[in-house]
C-alpha cells in the first residue's frame, strides 16, 4: 500500500512540473491574469503548450466565435448606425462577409490546416438606389475590445469590387516566448478613388465569392444606367 502511495505522489508530482511549473505554463498565467473564464480559455487555446495540457478543441473556439457574433446583432446594429430602414436597402439582399483577422492578434494552426485568431471580423454591405453601405464590426475573443466602422460610397465612385490575398503579421506562442508570424489571409476589397476598403472574407470564401460576383453585376448594372 505505501508502494502504491508513493509511485501516486510522484506521478503527481511529475504530473505537476509538466503541466504546471513549465516556463509555457508560467507565462500563460501571466497572460491570463485579471481575465474572465472566457478569454482565460481563450488565450489557454492560442498559448498553452505541452504533451499532457487540455485546451479547448478548434470546434470548441469556433463555436464560441460563432455565438458571440450571433449575440451582438450586428445586422440590426448596421441598420441603425447607417441610418436606412428596411424599404431602402433592398436593390440586392444585404451581403454578410466574415472571418479572423490576424494583425496584431494571437494565431493558432488548427487540425485541418487553415489559420485561426483571437481577433474577428463582420461585415455587412447594403445597398440603396444611389450608395452601396458598409458596416464593420471587429471583436476581440481574449479581451473586451472592439472596434466598428461605417463607410458609404456613391455607386459612380466606387471603381471595384474584388478580393484580394495578403499576408497580415500575427502573434504566437513558442514556449515562454511570444513571437511573430506572417499569416495568409483572403480580404474583399472595395476600391474608390484614392482610397480602398479591405475587410475580412475568410470565414466561407466560396460563398463570399458568390457575393462578390452579385455585387460586380450590381455595380455594372448602376453604372450603365448613369
Amino acid at each position: 500500500m505505501a508502494g502504491i502511495l508513493v509511485i501516486i505522489i510522484v506521478a503527481a508530482g511529475v504530473y505537476y512540473k509538466m503541466v504546471y511549473a513549465t516556463p509555457n505554463a508560467k507565462a500563460v498565467r501571466q497572460l491570463t491574469r485579471g481575465k474572465n473564464e472566457e478569454q482565460k480559455k481563450v488565450i489557454e487555446y492560442f498559448t498553452r503548450q505541452g504533451c499532457l495540457v487540455k485546451t479547448m478543441s478548434d470546434a470548441e473556439y469556433l463555436d464560441l466565435i460563432t455565438k458571440k457574433r450571433d449575440s451582438l446583432n450586428l445586422r440590426d446594429k448596421a441598420i441603425s448606425r447607417i441610418g436606412l430602414d428596411e424599404d431602402e436597402i433592398k436593390e440586392i439582399s444585404p451581403i454578410r462577409l466574415e472571418g479572423p483577422v490576424f494583425k496584431n492578434a494571437y494565431s493558432k494552426k488548427m487540425d485541418n490546416g487553415k489559420f485561426t485568431s483571437s481577433r474577428y471580423q463582420v461585415t455587412w454591405i447594403f445597398f440603396s438606389k444611389t450608395q452601396v453601405h458598409l458596416y464593420t464590426y471587429t471583436f476581440d475573443m481574449d479581451e473586451d475590445k472592439k472596434q466598428e466602422s461605417t463607410e458609404e460610397y456613391f455607386y459612380q465612385d466606387v471603381t471595384s469590387f474584388t478580393t484580394s490575398n495578403m499576408t497580415e503579421t500575427a502573434k504566437y506562442m513558442d514556449g515562454q516566448v511570444e513571437k511573430t508570424r506572417e499569416v495568409e489571409t483572403s480580404k474583399f476589397k472595395m476600391v474608390v478613388p484614392g482610397d480602398q476598403m479591405l475587410v475580412a472574407m475568410d470565414g466561407d470564401v466560396q460563398s463570399a465569392e458568390e457575393s462578390i460576383q452579385g455585387m460586380k453585376s450590381m455595380l455594372r448594372e448602376k453604372k450603365s444606367q448613369q
